[in-house]
């Protein structure tokens, strides 16, 4: 994909810029850390399909400074260090601080994209309650179509009924995984994405999740043998700002950066598959890891118990779980992540 197509769609977001700079509107640098490693594919394309189109068009009316990673400020401790104002704009799993913002189980299992989501109130909804939880507004919902797969160091137990057993194992999880890898008899650890190599090294943790996507650019690679398909869920990851930032802004800089935000939600998508391809390639030449592929009703079996999983923890965590549900997910429609023409769930 060439650089003009992640243009695509922020015609809107153009003229705000221009018609704000021709109204001699103060320029605004805001300042942006990622939870994740800078080699993680969702951070690069945070960086790629947000923060470089904003300094691109908003000249004149907001600038976005880049202040790094898990260098600047632990990912736990990243949405609590947002709402004190030590940066403005976060870039950030909701699994880094589920407990606060539960709702964000929501989002992983959900099967309506963010489009849908603004069209039918649910993503007003999830701003008023990462306003009320998280003291930040929601900005955005990024790279909303990567999806997640389980890595492991060794072959896995199978149950009778076809899904992994992770009875005696231990798994590197944060609150995306952990319903799931627990569900499967797994013991969950929590360490940062970056110390999973030395985890997996020294075998102080047999496997770990991640995103469909990561793998080969955070350097997993040669210390992952084995996946299990099918992937699960769609990400979590969203764009949140400092509220007290946020209400700072004139009307049009904050037209901007939602216009922005429409751009980015779109364009994050495309350049995460394009990633996942390249990765894709990579992992087939070389044969790392080897796919563990379940099928018929173990496939079936292994995804209902993800979300079943995820699903409970919303109900048990959130007041928000009856109203927020039937928003996010539909009955018989495809989950997203799987939703590409691929058939072998069928099969």
């Amino acid at each position: 994909m060439n650089k003009s197509s992640y243009g695509l769609g922020i015609a809107a977001a153009a003229i705000v810029a221009v018609t704000a700079t021709s109204a001699f509107a103060a320029e605004k640098t805001l300042k942006t850390v990622t939870a994740l490693q800078q080699t993680n594919v969702l951070a690069k394309s945070y960086l790629k399909t947000f923060v470089g189109p904003a300094n691109t068009l908003g000249k004149g009316l907001i600038q976005v400074k880049n202040l790094g990673g898990q260098e600047i400020v632990p990912p736990r401790k990243a949405a609590a260090a947002l709402k004190r104002g030590q940066f403005d704009i976060l870039s950030c799993p909701t699994a880094y601080y589920i407990g606060t913002v539960p709702e964000g189980y929501g989002l992983l299992a959900s099967n309506q994209g963010p489009s849908t989501l603004r069209a039918n109130g649910g993503f007003k909804l999830l701003q008023k309650i990462y306003k009320e939880k998280a003291g930040s507004h929601l900005l955005a919902w990024g790279e909303n179509l990567t999806s997640y797969y389980m890595y492991l160091a060794k072959k896995p137990k199978i149950g009778k009924d076809g899904v992994p057993n992770l009875t005696g194992m231990k798994m590197r999880a944060t609150g995306t995984y952990r319903p799931l890898f627990r569900a499967l008899g797994a013991t969950t650890v929590n360490i940062k994405s970056s110390e999973i190599f030395t985890a997996m090294q020294r075998k102080t943790v047999d496997g770990y999740g991640m995103t469909d996507s990561a793998l080969i650019a955070i350097g997993l690679q040669p210390v992952t043998n084995y996946r299990v398909w099918p992937n699960f869920y769609v990400t979590n990851q969203v764009v949140t700002m400092n509220l007290n930032t946020w209400n700072s802004l004139t009307q049009k800089q904050r037209d901007f950066l939602n216009n922005l935000a429409l751009h980015y939600e779109t364009s994050s998508v495309l350049y995460v598959e394009l990633e996942r391809q390249k990765e894709e390639i990579i992992i087939a030449k070389t044969n790392k890891p080897k796919t563990i592929k379940l099928k018929g009703a173990a496939a079936k079996k292994y995804l209902a118990t993800a979300y079943a999983e995820v699903w409970k923890e919303l109900k048990k965590r959130s007041k928000y779980h009856d109203q927020l549900k039937p928003l996010l997910y539909v009955q018989g429609k495809p989950n997203r992540q799987i939703d590409f023409g691929d058939d072998r769930l069928i099969k």
